[in-house]
């Protein structure tokens, strides 16, 4: 048998441990949501710059061909 004041220390422990962790869990998804929305603003920078690019490509290589015509 347990005995009560033993059971109290564990059960004050198991609550500090369990606070801890959903605080930990907290900061750590926030800060992963925070990196998942900068990268996802990078790659549609990126996508614009090589939509930007391509377009451009496309625009020189359709003058180079109607030139020599």
């Amino acid at each position: 048998m347990v005995s009560p004041t033993m059971k109290a220390v564990v059960d004050a422990i198991w609550a500090v441990w369990s606070i801890s962790a959903s605080i930990y869990d907290y900061l750590n998804t926030s800060a992963m949501e925070e990196r998942i929305h900068a990268l996802e603003n990078v790659i549609t920078i990126h996508q614009c710059v090589i939509g930007v690019l391509s377009a451009g490509l496309v625009m020189l290589v359709t003058y180079i061909l109607l030139r020599k015509h």
